[in-house]
């Protein structure tokens, strides 16, 4: 008998979620106004998913848009939509090209090879570390001329967003290549990667170059780690330092943020500052 009411409670169970729509298949939600690409890269040798989002009214503008690059792209799609809107409401800054590169998942998932392509260099405790360089020549020979190539963009008008490692791998690439972008934004970098690497490359940068002209914004959190601080500082005192010219510079400590909660507040304040400031 209580087999048999079991059974029957299941059955009324089952019934119910079937009546009220849980157990039919879940629908895909659509982002509107956006697309998903996959793209071999023969330079890097790997396969990457590309998300573009396109402004309103672009189907029959004639004006070509600014495009707005940032990579870990799986996880930051969405919410770099959001932080836009947020930002065109409060400062009505154009609304760019979103253009964002996947790195094979979701951060932590084991696909994910956001270590592999933001790494300046290899080291020993980080599998597969050491692909920034590949990763950029992707991004600057073989991404952007296809994105430049298809769509209705402005060259001169291109900005690069990256946060935590991929603030390393922006930080990378102001030094390596420093016109490929009008503005890098720059997120608490993990800049004391590989014993701070990333110092070598800027060295590397000052010793043949006395101008860099690029527009770049560099936050740290207030509440943050001193790994994180203390090198971000480091990185400041130089660039004051250096006296580079045409570098338009802007550092930030975002208060009362750790390394997590900092991370919607950086993209809003780097978002005005690129595109509303005068």
């Amino acid at each position: 008998m209580k087999i048999l009411k079991a059974l029957t409670l299941l059955l009324l169970l089952l019934d119910l979620l079937g009546t009220h729509g849980f157990a039919q298949q879940v629908k895909p939600v659509t982002i509107p106004s956006s697309e998903h690409r996959q793209m071999h890269s023969k330079l890097a040798g790997n396969d990457y998913d590309i998300y573009i989002h396109y402004p309103a009214g672009y189907d029959t503008a004639k004006q070509k848009f600014p495009v707005l690059y940032v990579v870990d792209g799986d996880n930051d799609f969405s919410p770099s939509l959001e932080y836009l809107g947020l930002s065109m409401a409060e400062y009505h800054i154009p609304e760019p090209i979103l253009v964002a590169i996947g790195d094979g998942g979701l951060i932590g998932t084991p696909g994910n090879k956001r270590n592999r392509d933001f790494t300046p260099v290899a080291f020993p405790n980080v599998a597969e570390s050491g692909g920034a360089p590949a990763f950029l020549a992707f991004i600057e020979k073989e991404l952007i001329p296809s994105i430049d190539a298809g769509l209705k963009t402005d060259p001169a008008n291109r900005t690069l967003y990256g946060y935590s490692m991929g603030g390393l791998f922006a930080t990378y690439t102001l030094f390596e290549k420093p016109t490929l972008f009008k503005n890098i934004l720059i997120g608490s970098p993990a800049l004391g990667y590989g014993n701070g690497a990333i110092f070598e490359t800027e060295k590397q940068y000052a010793d043949k170059h006395k101008s860099l002209p690029v527009n770049v914004f560099i936050e740290v959190g207030g509440l943050e780690t001193p790994e994180q601080v203390v090198p971000n500082k480091q990185l400041v005192a130089l660039l004051d330092s250096r006296h580079y010219e045409n570098l338009v510079f802007k550092h930030i400590i975002i208060e009362d943020v750790t390394h997590l909660s900092g991370k919607p507040v950086t993209m809003l304040k780097a978002l005005a500052w690129a595109y509303a400031r005068k």
